[in-house]
């Protein structure tokens, strides 16, 4: 019986002993953690459909998985430009308005960043501002804006606004300039404009956070209601209130001049300027009425320099120039007459060709492309309005008040209106 226990006990350990020399022990598997990517920076939070987004970050770049980008819940695969930097261009398909955008790498997700994608064509921008006038400029998506605060029949109170693209869409911003008596407002460039009350210029040179007033009517025994801005550039701007006193600033509104082209021309308060632009032929032109005479006459006068010296060009006729007569050249002007039709001249108003029926409004983009407001719609012609084709439905009894053109945008502004083409 020993015997048999001593076998069993000896071969027991045997087995065990040789089992052990012949295992194998597998080596631990070693688990790559991938750090998640980070997003920095995007250089813009507001962009036009088509244009380039950057952004900027951290471990964008795993060499055993693929770099993916998420714009609004959609995934594109991308070759970043280094483990710092990726571009991706902007589609329509990628979804409009409010977006988020994100980087993955294998599983890993960073956070989200916010922008805003505009689509190309036109584009209604949600507003309550009852504009006035619009600016659009090509190297800016900030419009430059001026608006009526107190809309009312007998209201002349106005602001300057500029509309900034952000994240959120196009948001409006105060600028250094409010509680401004409006009559009229000009914009050069995106800084560069001009403001007007019944009393005065005001010059700007960053976009009304500041300005510079200049000139006073009152000094000159007027108050200009109305009042236009004839010209503007850089540095100068003349301002006229329709009855023949012009001021000029040529300093960005540091000093001006005044002169009366009604004095000059008539020897007394007899001229009402309707019209006012610089022609092809280097002279600035005004159009408007001879109200000394018996009976008002049309009358044409122009300037080499826009502010004094004037000549006489007619003195003659009767012709209504009806409502918002508008100078392109000084062989092309237009107005709406008072049953609504779209008129143009070629020869500084002494006659007039009807050029379109039942308009609302009429806004010129340059000599043979024009638009026309009609029945809530918005036309467009490119020859000289041979034809017209529609371009926008508008809402239901809008006013517009205001278009303005650069090469690749259009901007379309009036009561609690706002519309943007990007071409």
């Amino acid at each position: 019986m020993k015997i048999k226990l001593y076998f069993i006990a000896f071969s027991l350990i045997f087995f065990s002993c040789s089992s052990e020399e012949n295992i194998t022990v597998p080596e631990p598997i070693v688990v790559e953690q991938i750090t998640a990517p980070v997003i920095t920076s995007i250089t813009k939070d507001f962009l036009i459909e088509g244009e380039t987004l950057i952004i900027e970050g951290t471990d964008f770049i795993n060499s055993k998985y693929k770099t993916q980008v998420i714009i609004n819940d959609k995934s594109y695969e991308v070759n970043p430009i280094s483990n710092n930097q990726i571009i991706i261009k902007t589609a329509n398909l990628m979804g409009i308005e409010k977006s988020t955008v994100a980087v993955a790498v294998g599983d890993k997700t960073s956070e989200i960043k916010a922008f805003f994608i505009v689509p190309k064509g036109w584009y209604k921008v949600d507003t309550n501002l009852e504009i006035i006038k619009a600016f659009v400029f090509d190297d800016t998506n900030t419009l430059n804006v001026f608006i009526d605060t107190q809309p009312s029949d007998n209201s002349f109170f106005g602001d300057t606004r500029r509309l900034i693209g952000n994240s959120n869409g196009y948001v409006a911003q105060t600028t250094g300039m409010s509680g401004l008596l409006r009559n009229d407002f000009l914009m050069f460039d995106k800084n560069v404009g001009v403001a007007m009350d019944p009393n005065a210029g005001y010059f700007t040179s960053n976009g009304f956070e500041k300005f510079q007033s200049f000139g006073s009517f009152i000094a000159n025994g007027k108050y200009a209601l109305p009042g236009y801005i004839t010209y503007i550039d850089a540095t100068s701007s003349i301002i006229t209130d329709y009855r023949g006193v012009h001021i000029f600033t040529t300093d960005n509104g540091k000093t001006s001049k005044s002169a009366n082209a009604s004095m000059q021309l008539f020897g007394a308060d007899h001229y009402r300027g309707k019209a006012f632009g610089k022609g092809s032929d280097n002279y600035f032109y005004e159009i408007g009425y001879n109200v000394g005479s018996q009976q008002t006459t049309n009358c044409v006068i122009k300037s080499l320099n826009g502010f004094d010296n004037w000549e006489l060009v007619y003195n003659e006729g009767n012709f209504n120039l009806g409502i918002g007569t508008y100078f392109y050249d000084f062989d092309l002007l237009f107005t709406k007459s008072y049953t609504n039709e779209l008129l143009s001249s070629n020869n500084l108003g002494r006659t007039w060709t009807v050029r379109k029926s039942n308009i609302q409004s009429f806004f010129i983009k340059n000599r043979v492309s024009w638009y026309i407001v009609s029945d809530n719609k918005l036309y467009f012609t490119s020859d000289s309005g041979q034809n017209w084709s529609l371009e926008l439905e508008l809402p239901a009894d809008s006013t517009v008040n205001y278009m303005s053109f650069s090469p690749n945008k259009t901007v379309l502004a009036g009561k609690n209106l706002l519309y943007i083409n990007h071409l």
